[in-house]
């Protein structure tokens, strides 16, 4: 790879993308070359078809290769929420008296953390909600602690887990395809860090990633998330259903939910006409999507009453970001969501010149998210924040 590329592999519940990117100028991505291809899917308890999904990464993965002018030799790979396991931990480690603390210290505390946790399996990543000293000063930002004189330090920790059978296949995939080294990022983390602002993770964010046959919700604090789960819900029931009721193939069942606005409330004589002159009753369409749309939000009432029935208030400061392609296909999403859970929402994607549409939410955070662990990898950063980064 040139030194200044990473390559990304974006596994979605119904579609793989590999691309090659770089930072731009004002935070935006150059995208060398992009392919994606459908496959059959997976599922909470794991793929649909595993041929189908390594046929797919086949394909991307080589397409890419073969238009690239430099080498591949190492792919940072999303992985679904639905294969993440997460478990956090408050955790205090002291010094026999003030020192400047560094990342050295940093990783002390994240080791021993993880050490105590005594949780079993693959660690991919480990992040921070926030981290404090001995005076209490709480510091969002890990490299806001460097350089402080203090006793102690103290950290809210998440540590991210790969499903086994997860990690073995996608590996089992590169390493047929000559690729020996890759690295896994949790993906519902790097949406969170890309398309919320700091200051809005200073407190609780919700973000809800709806994807084909399979969604996730996560509660972030800080850099970490606190809770997380994923359910099999997606696009792909909406289109079901709609086929079902309509005796319809799945491409007509598509542009009718394309052409479908459930935001609004329409009267029951209303049709929608397709390309081929076809007609349907508006309210069957939108009364078809809804129903649907509910069994989603069964599953996040079912989130929110298991892990913060205590917590509304605190939770639903801000609105809950929808992001993913049911945020792009579904309109009113939104809206239909807001009445059904009473919760404020609001879709989110990332504001860049042509991705800036929720389907590309997931690819350019993890771009971002592979570029940034690069840039932390250069010996220059590594030794700068050796010897505590710059002073407070």
């Amino acid at each position: 790879m040139r030194s200044e590329c990473v390559a990304v592999l974006d596994i979605r519940s119904y579609n793989v993308t590999f691309l090659i990117g770089a930072k731009g100028v004002n935070g935006t991505f150059v995208v060398y070359d992009s392919e994606s291809e459908n496959y059959d899917g997976y599922y909470a308890g794991g793929f649909d078809d595993k041929s189908s999904f390594k046929r797919a990464v086949a394909a991307v993965v080589s397409s890419v290769r073969q238009n690239y002018e430099g080498v591949v030799d190492e792919i940072y790979v999303g992985v679904p929420a639905a294969f993440i396991k997460i478990h956090t931990k408050g955790h205090t480690i002291s010094f026999p008296s003030k020192r400047k603390i560094s990342a050295t210290d940093v990783d002390m505390l994240f080791e021993s953390g993880l050490n105590e946790l005594m949780a079993s399996g693959r660690c991919i990543r480990r992040s921070g909600m926030y981290f404090s000293l001995a005076d209490n000063r709480k510091c969002f930002q890990e490299t806001d602690v460097y350089g402080v004189s203090s006793a102690s330090l103290k950290g809210a920790l998440s540590y991210y887990f790969i499903e086994e059978n997860f990690y073995q296949d996608v590996m089992e995939i590169l390493r047929d395809l000559g690729i020996e080294q890759a690295k896994f990022l949790p993906n519902t983390l790097a949406q969170s860090l890309y398309l919320f602002p700091q200051k809005r993770r200073e407190g609780y964010a919700v973000l809800l990633d709806v994807g084909h046959v399979n969604s996730s919700i996560s509660v972030v604090y800080g850099n970490g998330i606190v809770h997380e789960q994923a359910f099999d819900f997606g696009v792909g029931n909406i289109l079901c259903s709609l086929m079902e009721q309509f005796n319809v193939d799945y491409a007509k069942a598509e542009e009718i939910l394309l052409g479908a606005n459930v935001s609004g409330e329409v009267g029951k004589g209303e049709e929608w006409t397709g390309k081929d002159d076809d007609k349907y009753s508006v309210w069957q369409i939108n009364d078809v999507i809804k129903c649907a749309l509910d069994e989603l939000c069964e599953q996040l009432e079912e989130f929110f009453n298991t892990y913060y029935q205590n917590k509304q208030n605190d939770l639903f400061s801000g609105a809950i970001a929808i992001t993913g392609e049911g945020a792009g296909s579904i309109i009113g999403l939104d809206k239909h969501v807001t009445n059904r859970i009473n919760r404020f929402t609001q879709i989110v994607y990332p504001e860049l010149p042509y991705y800036d549409k929720p389907i590309f939410s997931s690819r350019m955070a993890l771009l971002e998210m592979a570029l940034n662990d690069c840039k932390k990898q250069s010996l220059l950063y590594r030794i700068f924040n050796f010897f505590g980064g710059r002073k407070k």
